[in-house]
């Protein structure tokens, strides 16, 4: 609730220059012609889209524009939360998605009308749902997992270095896995790769 009312204050404020060319360019064309259209990365297409829907069903105002935005950031907390939970304890989770509920920098985010809170949205559930799976979850769970990445990309192409760094997490896993059971050793999770390859650099 407290993420929703900080991102909702200001919500219609004036326009700035990205954002008026995604509504100029992008946003005003005809229903689903944002996803075939794509003559700039400045185009967020499943951002576009919704937006699209937004002022569609709303009309056409600032804070139309950047409904998807701020839904997205609310919904951004939880998925902390629920990604928190995976890899720390509930107290942990709930802590670090307090911090972000009250963030400066993604209130803002939730208030820009870009794919950018979008990006983390599926970003985040698509790394839990990738530990869940790996710490044995069904194919459906894969799945699930799939489409939230491909949301991530669709919104913005960045995130393929999301899905990669999954790669290389699931790679260096069952290498870990391979090289333990030929020693041995106990086999180690999906975490202790991913945590691995978080403090490297």
């Amino acid at each position: 609730m407290l993420a929703a009312v900080l991102r909702a204050v200001g919500l219609d404020s004036g326009l700035w220059y990205d954002e008026i060319v995604t509504l100029v360019e992008f946003v005003r064309l005809p229903a689903y012609a944002p996803a075939t259209t794509y003559t700039t990365p400045n185009n967020h297409i499943l951002y576009s889209l919704l937006a699209h829907g937004a002022i569609a069903a709303f009309g056409e105002h600032a804070w139309t524009l950047r409904l998807p935005a701020a839904v997205f950031g609310v919904l951004s907390v939880a998925a902390v939360f629920f990604l928190g939970t995976r890899v720390a304890s509930r107290g942990e989770a709930l802590l670090a998605s307090a911090l972000l509920a009250v963030s400066y920098h993604h209130v803002w985010f939730s208030q820009n009308a870009r794919g950018y809170t979008g990006i983390l949205l599926f970003s985040w559930l698509g790394t839990a749902l990738f530990l869940r799976a790996r710490r044995g979850g069904s194919r459906s769970l894969w799945i699930v997992y799939a489409f939230a990445l491909a949301l991530a990309m669709y919104t913005h192409l960045s995130a393929v270095f999301v899905f990669a760094a999954h790669g290389l997490v699931y790679l260096a896993d069952e290498a870990a896995r391979a090289w333990r059971a030929r020693a041995g050793a106990p086999t180690p999770t999906a975490l202790d790769a991913w945590l691995l390859v978080g403090v490297a650099p």
